[in-house]
């Protein structure tokens, strides 16, 4: 009879575990499902009450809207140009910030995770400390950031050297900030691939003569291969969905795909929410294809090491 009852109590347990998980799941996965199925709807379906639950006219029309090269309409911001509403040049802008913002943290990140990994530069606890970093809210940084980016720079510059250097609404300005606020979680995430590759390997290397430059890269970096390419998607999943710098520091020359997706909204018309579905599921689709990929890698990245092969 114990043995039943303990029995009875472990079921119980299992089937309110899973319904909890399934009301999370649920919960997670119906905005990504309402989401791509307002994308597929007409715009009589977008606010309708009761709700379609499904597109009951399914129609293309959203996303030959977004991919349009011409001007959206009327129901547009007035004042809106052809370009900035434009997703091929958002999708343009995204993709070469973020894959060059990405490869230089990557860079520079390998460099210093060496240096601490092997060196312990800055102390034992400056692996922990330099994460803090990252932890301050963007909305701290970003208003800051604008002052010195429109203000201090291009004034600076001028007086120092006879010439205005601008930094504001500039891909540059806005990939060395991504670069910067990436660089703590490459440094993170490396630590703990770098750490794994034995020590023995590179003093025999340097016995044999091979400086250290050469060591690191003929020795170091084919072991941690694998974690150079997840650190990479990881950032770039970062700078990809990345909303209130982007938005606080470019106007109108920089448009990524998130200020893009937040300009679809008319005083007149209210919000395109066909449309700015069928961007957040432009957007989204690279995100969940790159997550679904490296999900398994992204827990070692992350425990410091504390999890072996």
């Amino acid at each position: 009879m114990a043995a039943g009852r303990n029995r009875l109590r472990r079921y119980r347990r299992a089937w309110v575990r899973h319904a909890i998980l399934l009301a999370w799941t649920f919960f997670i996965v119906f905005p990504l499902y309402w989401m791509l199925s307002t994308s597929f709807k007409d715009a009589g379906e977008w606010v309708s009450w009761p709700p379609h639950w499904y597109p009951h006219d399914f129609t293309m029309h959203n996303y030959r809207q977004i991919f349009s090269f011409s001007v959206l309409g009327e129901e547009l911001a007035r004042g809106a140009t052809d370009q900035a509403f434009t997703i091929w040049k958002a999708l343009g802008d995204s993709l070469l910030i973020c894959a060059v913002a990405s490869f230089i943290a990557l860079v520079l990140g390998v460099f210093l995770a060496y240096a601490i990994s092997r060196f312990a530069v800055g102390g034992s606890k400056f692996r922990h400390i330099i994460l803090t970093i990252r932890m301050v809210p963007p909305i701290v940084i970003a208003i800051p950031i604008l002052m010195y980016y429109a203000i201090m720079i291009p004034f600076t510059t001028e007086v120092l050297f006879g010439a205005r250097i601008i930094l504001f609404d500039t891909y540059f300005g806005l990939g060395a900030l991504y670069v910067a606020t990436t660089l703590p979680f490459v440094i993170w995430m490396m630590l703990s691939f770098i750490d794994e590759v034995p020590y023995t390997l590179e003093h025999a290397a340097r016995m044999m003569g091979a400086g250290r430059m050469y060591t690191l890269r003929r020795v170091v970096l084919p072991l941690v291969a694998s974690g150079l390419v997840v650190t990479y998607l990881f950032v770039f999943i970062l700078n990809w969905s990345e909303f209130l710098l982007a938005l606080t520091l470019t106007h109108p020359e920089v448009t990524t795909l998130p200020v893009l997706l937040n300009k679809f909204q008319s005083a007149s018309e209210g919000r395109l929410y066909g449309p700015q579905a069928a961007i957040g599921t432009v957007i989204t689709i690279p995100v969940v294809v790159l997550g679904v990929l490296i999900q398994k890698h992204l827990i070692k990245g992350f425990s410091f090491g504390m999890i072996r092969k």
